[in-house]
């Protein structure tokens, strides 16, 4: 004991006897009979009363000594120790246990753990252990017990952080020292466990088993039990959470409500539900469903997550990140889903940094499912991974998300034609579709095979019961009016198609517009890069940009190891459209003039390369467009003409033409709404 930060000097007798009893009972009268059965029991001395009163006198003398005056009052029937609120180590203990808890409770597991470990640190080894007073021996007793519970709810938010390695020499001491002790046994398995060591797990509980019946004659309990089989099954074991935390964290059930007439997408169903179940080591699995807008994306990730919601008893968070259109900030994201899982807004940190933290540390050790939807890019999505391996991300976008660690991506394409056709069926009627077949599939056809333009199309076939299906065929081969057919309130399928235009740089975006007056079936890195009138590297980084965000698609790779790229039909039209507002006349003539240039020379050169006999000799130097590409595909068309030939086989019919039209001076513009007509001469 001290006072004033000097220690009181005293004798290590009856007298410390006498002051436990009274600081168990500070400033509360306690009579002299108890002090007295607490000093001698069932057999004190005639001379009790008097060797009390000269105990309490000497206490008194130390503590002036010391400093400390009037401690100790003579009251009616005993004595009262007066004491200071907040100066004992058992009050400042149990503040410094009830802020933990508070902090707990707010979702700050770290800041709980520091306040528990400061409450904990007040014990030095047993209470009390030099009194062999039975009255003294039950209140340390209890104070055992209490800093034992107290280090039970610290072990477990720290499990819930995932420290499970860091605590594992910890408990199995706690263990020895209480081998009995059930709950402290679990929380070892489960540490050990969660550091990937099963067999030391499996172990533990095997010596804990052999105690309980050595000593009493029983199995283990039914929940030391479960967590075994889950061990040795190598099922998912979470890990304890904080029972105060338990008790004020919410389960969150933020999915939409799942598409009823939910259609096809078998296989991306079977494999999604195979990523969401499988177990897996490190931090939470992340499932990137990526493909343009309109193509189903997010009602695939929110039927998967039905699907699968058993598998994450702790809840499943949703959002929707607007990434195509005004992308949400993390900051917005976080701070919701730290309130869905019973975080107070008051301590929730302002900074994105501290609220990521914050947030991995409530999710650790939990089985969450997060669904991010229409994610704009990595960024935007790191901050809000969980905490843990037992919790799973599902995400969705229409950018490439190629830098997101640890993503696992599928590619999310259109329906199957029956799958498509099913649906239209679901939204307009079984025998309406069965007495038009050929129409049926013809306008899912002309949807693209996607399901917001199919649905769009069903929304404007239900307001038109009587029109029949080949009518609505005749609009949508129209390709001026085709979007305008596949609009129908919300289901906006021009808008969808193309926001991620918006999201592009300038370079990017006038090719994406060039590229699309085109009637070629395929679209090569030369030809990208003559239209554009820049390298093939140059070109063949805009178009990684293009099908980044879904603007164009790669298809295939050609023999000489390019690749090979188009537009989706729905696409092609929405381009088109913008570039006859956006783009120079004059310039996208120049540019098919340089195809056909550049084209022309190459053909001849390969021409030459297969007989050098039959065809004519090539004069002067190659054109500056093959020349501003690149030496690749000077060696590619002399050194391999025929597999050249070959993979551009599909466009020569269209590119001679082009050759033939630039010749004769009659270079024809595809444009939809300038106002110039199909077929309009360009000298």
């Amino acid at each position: 004991m001290t006072i004033a930060g000097r220690v009181v000097q005293l004798a290590k007798n009856r007298q410390l006897t006498v002051l436990a009893l009274l600081l168990t009972e500070a400033n509360k009268v306690v009579s002299g009979s108890r002090i007295i059965d607490a000093v001698w029991g069932d057999a004190p001395p005639v001379t009790a009363d008097k060797q009390i009163q000269t105990c309490v006198w000497r206490l008194r003398s130390a503590f002036e000594k010391a400093g400390g005056t009037g401690l100790i009052e003579t009251a009616r029937g005993g004595y009262l120790l007066r004491m200071p609120e907040g100066c004992l180590d058992t009050q400042v203990f149990e503040r410094a246990t009830l802020r933990g808890r508070e902090r707990a409770e707010d979702g700050d597991l770290a800041g709980a753990v520091e306040e528990y470990r400061s409450a904990l640190a007040m014990f030095q080894g047993r209470p009390m252990a030099e009194l062999d007073s039975p009255a003294i021996e039950a209140v340390a007793a209890y104070w055992s017990e209490r800093r034992l519970s107290v280090l039970e709810e610290c072990l477990d938010i720290e499990l819930a952080m995932g420290r499970h390695r860091e605590l594992v020499s910890e408990l199995r001491l706690l263990v020895d020292e209480y081998p009995l002790r059930e709950q402290l046994r679990g929380r070892l398995m489960t540490a050990l466990y969660l550091s990937d060591r099963r067999a030391d797990a499996l172990a533990v509980y095997r010596a804990g088993r052999a105690t309980l019946v050595s000593n009493l004659g029983l199995d283990p309990c039914a929940r030391l039990q479960d967590l075994h089989r889950r061990i040795i099954a190598g099922h998912p074991v979470s890990s304890p959470q904080p029972q105060r935390a338990r008790y004020a964290a919410k389960v969150p059930a933020q999915l939409p409500t799942d598409v009823g007439d939910f259609t096809g997408r078998s296989d991306d169903l079977d494999w999604l539900d195979r990523e969401l179940r499988r177990d897996r080591t490190g931090g939470a699995p992340i499932i990137t469903l990526i493909g343009r807008g309109g193509v189903g994306k997010s009602a695939l990730a929110v039927h998967a997550a039905h699907r699968a919601h058993d598998r994450f008893p702790d809840g499943q968070l949703h959002v929707d990140l607007k990434g195509s259109t005004t992308p949400l900030r993390p900051q917005v994201v976080l701070n919701g889903f730290l309130q869905a899982l019973g975080t107070p807004e008051r301590s929730i940190p302002a900074d994105l940094a501290n609220q990521a933290t914050l947030f991995r540390s409530i999710t650790a050790g939990k089985r969450l499912l997060v669904v991010l939807d229409d994610a704009a890019n990595c960024t935007q999505v790191e901050p809000l991974l969980p905490g843990g391996s037992d919790s799973a991300v599902v995400c969705t976008s229409q950018s490439s998300m190629a830098e997101t660690p640890g993503a696992t991506t599928r590619r999310v394409d259109g329906l199957a034609p029956e799958d498509a056709v099913r649906l239209l069926s679901r939204l307009i009627g079984a025998e309406r579709v069965s007495r038009e077949p050929e129409s049926s599939r013809a306008v899912v056809e002309l949807c693209g095979y996607l399901p917001l333009a199919i649905r769009a199309a069903g929304a404007r076939l239900h307001t038109r019961p009587t029109f029949r299906l080949a009518r609505f065929v005749d609009h949508l081969e129209d390709e001026n009016r085709r979007i305008a057919e596949l609009t129908y309130g919300s289901l906006d399928t021009g808008s969808r198609l193309t926001a991620a235009a918006e999201r592009i740089g300038a370079g990017a975006r006038r090719l994406w517009l060039a590229l699309s007056i085109l009637e070629v079936p395929h679209i090569s890195a030369w030809v990208a890069a003559t239209v554009a009138g820049t390298s093939e590297g140059e070109a063949q980084r805009l178009l990684d940009e293009l099908a980044a965000h879904q603007l164009v698609d790669v298809v295939d790779e050609d023999q000489l190891g390019g690749s090979h790229y188009e537009y989706h039909p729905l696409v092609r039209i929405l381009a088109r459209q913008r570039a006859d507002a956006e783009l120079d006349a004059g310039g996208l003539v120049d540019a098919l003039d340089r195809l056909a240039d550049v084209f022309s020379w190459l053909e001849a050169r390969a021409q030459r390369a297969l007989d050098p006999h039959g065809a004519p000799a090539q004069h002067g130097l190659p054109p500056e467009g093959v020349l501003r590409i690149g030496q690749g595909l000077l060696r590619d068309v002399t050194h391999q003409p025929e597999l050249w030939l070959a993979q551009e086989r599909p466009n020569l019919p269209w590119l001679r033409t082009l050759v033939s039209a630039r010749d004769h001076r009659t270079l024809q513009l595809p444009t939809q709404s300038r106002g110039l007509p199909a077929g309009h001469h360009v000298a």
